[in-house]
């Protein structure tokens, strides 16, 4: 008898837990399984295969998911300093790294028990619209009766219908919810004269559409689909049949992967002449990789200093060694410029990830990662879990930015610390580039822990920075001006937009808090506990802190100098558009933030339509703000600057 010592999706308790496993079940480690847990059936990934089990009494795996590849070494690794290093379970961990896809609830099913013991009428009319369908069915899963019953509360009412023994609850493992799309094919089984006298047969018998069936396949340099050959001669899916049936043709499956680079129109380029600082950096980065150890590197630059050109090299050094790179962006909305860049460089070898993708792009782009056929991973955090082997290169761009940690869900992790270690365990060399590096980072280069590498100026000459210049909004108000952007700002907007040229607003914030501030004294309302600005939801009248979750009603007066004139500050990216085309109507402006759906949003259609000058003002929080380039934005206008001094962090 074997065991097993699985990782279970479960919210608390121990790490891992013991299970025998079936003598005709094959498992190993890294294997996705099934498992009784409690009364329920849960995921598990199963971390160690022994002799011996951790403790006596154990049950048996139920299911090994065949449609679920099993974690590498390496990836169970990560999973285990991640889980101990952020304190989460260690399924939580693991789970980062199973394919797009995979369930981690198993299906849930009822069916009548005893009718009996509860009589319709005197049961509510949600329960008794359930126990009427399911006993018509005989046994309905959870899924359809949320579909017919409403998804917010069918599970309660089949569920208190199971308390009072009315209803029978069963699980059954889950397979993966998305799977490889592919194709049917149609090729011929006959060589070319055998081919032609087939022709010449079914002419004479009047089958003229198989034969113009088989004379358009003996055209083709290759196997075409069923809808090419309704197209081109006309092929219905009886004449497909009949072919097949008298051995002439053969129907098989290709597969169609769902690539979402297919809209790129990249132009494959050669590398550019370094500039000399981009070449002392480079000679710095190759020596160290020479001296044998994976190096890391603090890349300092400027913006437009050519940090991206220092990447692809690196990414093309380890290319050429037989090796493979990630490189991290800390937004969505600059994935698709990064993949654009590394497309155009290395073209058929980049793969794009993250959860903007349809499932079916996440599962083909994991796939196309996983079987060797690309290289590059580019992507946000989630990337850095892509099942990439025989790492060389992990590169984190804009490295000091708050995006790249996950505080939403456990486990709550930083995907730098993540990266660091990820490339100590792989042998990788670790490269991080801003030009505003985050403190911590910028210690350790000062202390020797990494190579400080430093591009101190622009590409073309450019020495000093745009001019920046601050409006004081008090004395705008003092003036007559209670709207949202001050004068300068309006008149500066005015000019740009006459020269045809474009302008980027930016929130500076995160959310849609509004803040709750005294017009007489400027006292703000924060948590007594925190020390964070309270948020005013208004639906619910009242004033609560994001971080510790204490709430308090909303007041009357200021605690501090007892005025009542309160003001409710909260502009929103949808408040500036409104009022972008009150003052500038003929302007075309276009919203880019994380409120706007991805299908609406759609970063490459979005990045598209500012280069293509199909957009005069372009309004958005911090993901417009993060070395996105726009050539033609020649004004940049921060609303409300001092707003992020209240927002917590």
């Amino acid at each position: 008898m074997r065991y097993a010592e699985v990782a279970v999706d479960a919210p608390a308790g121990s790490p891992t837990y013991s299970y025998s496993v079936p003598e005709d079940l094959p498992v190993q480690e890294g294997q996705s399984v099934w498992v009784p847990f409690g009364p329920r059936t849960a995921r598990g990934v199963v971390v160690e295969v022994t002799a011996e089990p951790a403790h006596e009494a154990t049950r048996s795996i139920l299911v090994a998911s065949s449609d679920v590849p099993p974690l590498s070494r390496r990836q169970l690794e990560i999973g285990r300093w991640i889980s101990n290093r952020y304190l989460s379970s260690l399924y939580a961990a693991l789970a980062l790294m199973l394919p797009p896809g995979t369930a981690r609830e198993p299906d849930v099913y009822y069916e009548v028990a005893d009718v009996a013991q509860g009589s319709l009428p005197a049961l509510p009319a949600r329960q008794r619209d359930i126990l009427l369908h399911v006993r018509e069915s005989g046994k309905d899963s959870l899924g359809e009766l949320r579909r017919t019953h409403g998804r917010a509360t069918a599970g309660q009412a089949a569920d208190a219908l199971v308390r009072q023994g009315i209803l029978r609850r069963s699980e059954a493992p889950r397979g993966r919810r998305v799977k490889a799309r592919t194709e049917p094919l149609v090729s011929l089984r006959v060589d070319r004269q055998e081919c032609a006298r087939e022709m010449d047969s079914l002419r004479k018998s009047r089958a003229w559409r198989q034969a113009q069936v088989l004379e358009f396949l003996l055209s083709s340099d290759s196997p075409l689909s069923p809808g090419e050959l309704r197209a081109g001669c006309g092929a219905s899916p009886a004449v497909l049949r009949a072919l097949r049936d008298r051995g002439l043709v053969e129907m098989h499956e290709r597969r169609v992967w769902r690539d979402p680079l297919a809209s790129l129109n990249v132009r494959s380029l050669d590398a550019p002449l370094l500039t000399d600082w981009q070449t002392s950096v480079w000679n710095s980065m190759v020596a160290n990789w020479d001296d044998g150890s994976p190096p890391e590197f603090l890349l300092f630059g400027v913006t437009g200093s050519g940090k991206t050109e220092i990447y692809l090299r690196a990414v093309e050094r380890m290319l050429a060694l037989g090796r493979r790179a990630i490189c991290l962006v800390p937004e969505i909305a600059l994935a698709a410029q990064t993949v654009e860049r590394f497309t155009s460089r290395f073209p058929g070898q980049v793969a794009l990830i993250h959860s903007g993708l349809s499932s079916g792009q996440q599962f083909d782009e994991w796939e196309r990662v996983r079987s060797g056929a690309a290289d590059v991973v580019v992507g946000p955090r989630s990337a850095l879990f892509a099942p990439i082997e025989n790492l060389g290169l992990v590169v984190l761009d804009e490295e000091h930015e708050w995006t790249y940690k996950q505080d939403d869900v456990a486990p709550r992790y930083h995907a730098r610390a993540v990266a660091k270690e990820l490339a100590r365990m792989s042998g990788a060399a670790l490269i991080l580039g801003s030009a505003t590096p985050d403190v911590e980072t910028f210690h350790r280069a000062g202390a020797g822990g990494l190579h400080l590498l430093e591009l101190p100026h622009r590409i073309g000459g450019a020495t000093q920075l745009p001019p920046v210049e601050v409006v004081d909004m008090r004395t705008e108000l003092r003036q007559g001006n209670s709207g949202l952007f001050s004068n300068t700002l309006i008149s500066a907007m005015g000019d740009a937009l006459a020269r045809r040229e474009q302008v980027l607003l930016f929130l500076n914030r995160r959310g849609t808090a509004t803040l709750v501030q005294c017009r007489r004294c400027g006292h703000v309302f924060s948590c007594p506990r925190c020390s964070v600005a309270l948020a005013h939801h208004s639906a619910r009248g009242r004033l609560l802190c994001h971080r510790c979750g204490y709430s308090a009603p909303v007041p009357e007066r200021c605690p501090t100098c007892r005025s009542p004139r309160l003001r409710f500050i909260g502009v929103g990216t949808q408040r500036v558009v409104e009022e972008v085309k009150s003052l500038f109507p003929r302007a075309r402006t276009i919203r880019w933030d994380s409120d706007v759906p991805a299908r609406v949003r759609g970063e490459s259609r979005l990045h598209e339509a500012v280069h293509g000058g199909q957009v005069d003002v372009i309004v958005g929080t911090q993901m417009v703000a993060k070395g996105l380039d726009f050539p033609n934005v020649t004004l940049v206008g921060v609303v409300s600057a001092d707003l992020g001094l209240n927002v917590p962090d």
